[in-house]
Parts: C-alpha cells; sequence; structure tokens
C-alpha cells in the first residue's frame, strides 16, 4: 500500500506559517491596546484624586493661587486623557485591521486544510476498495490441498 500524501503539502505548511504569524501580530496589538488602555485609566484615575484633592481643599482656608494651580493641572490632565483616548482609538483601529488579516490568513489555511481532508477521505476509501477487492481474491482462489 502506498503511503498517503497530499501534493499541497509545502503550501499549506506556508500558509500555517502565516496564520501562526498574523496571530502572534494580533496578539501583540491586543497588548499595545491593553496598555494603552492601562495608562488611560492611570491618568482618568489621576484626574479623579485631582478632583477630589481639590474640594477637600475649599473646605481650608481659601487660597487663590492654589486654586488656578490646581485648575491649570486639571486642564492639562483634560488634554492628557484626550490625547490618549485618540491614541486608545487608533490602537483598537490597528487591533481590528490585524484581527482582519489574521482571520483572511485562517480562511486561506482552512481551505487547504479541507482540501487535504476530502483527498485523505478518498485515499481512505481507494486503499480500503483495493484491500476489499485483494481479500475478495484470495478468498475466491481454490484451495490447495496438500
Amino acid at each position: 500500500m502506498k503511503r498517503f500524501t497530499f501534493r499541497l503539502q509545502r503550501i499549506l505548511e506556508l500558509r500555517e506559517a502565516k496564520e501562526k504569524a498574523a496571530l502572534a501580530d494580533l496578539g501583540r496589538e491586543q497588548q499595545k491596546l491593553n496598555q494603552e488602555h492601562v495608562k488611560l485609566n492611570l491618568f482618568r484615575g489621576e484626574e479623579t484624586s485631582q478632583i477630589v484633592e481639590m474640594r477637600s481643599s475649599r473646605e481650608q482656608p481659601f487660597q487663590v493661587w492654589m486654586q488656578s494651580v490646581n485648575s491649570q493641572y486639571l486642564h492639562r490632565l483634560g488634554r492628557v486623557i484626550e490625547f490618549q483616548t485618540q491614541r486608545v482609538f487608533a490602537q483598537s483601529q490597528n487591533v481590528e485591521h490585524t484581527r482582519v488579516t489574521y482571520f483572511d490568513k485562517r480562511k486561506d489555511t482552512r481551505v487547504l486544510e479541507q482540501l487535504r481532508e476530502k483527498k485523505h477521505e478518498e485515499w481512505t476509501a481507494d486503499t480500503l476498495r483495493e484491500e476489499g477487492n485483494i481479500l475478495d481474491e484470495v478468498g475466491s482462489r481454490p484451495k490447495c490441498e496438500m
């Protein structure tokens, strides 16, 4: 019996390698997105704590210069948060683009995998048919008496 060989095996392996690389790219982009979210949450947390601090300082004797500094700092934090929000959005788009690329690569690989499975099933059926024919031939031979 001959062994099963898939003529497009090398192409399948290349596509699997490309798919794996695309999956790794997707993981890296997702990790970058998570880092950007952490930064954004850090800035928002700082803004919240600054607002709480400003409210508590209002209970103390009024200091104009402190209110001005706090207000400027809060304004700068707002700009940083806006900038970071834009970075998160841009990174989200990168992740989505990478995800689409990965799914395209996966689709290409699956087509070949399905073709390989179909060819393997055909080979198995042919092999079983050949074995059946051989067994029938052996069974139909007259017995030799010694």
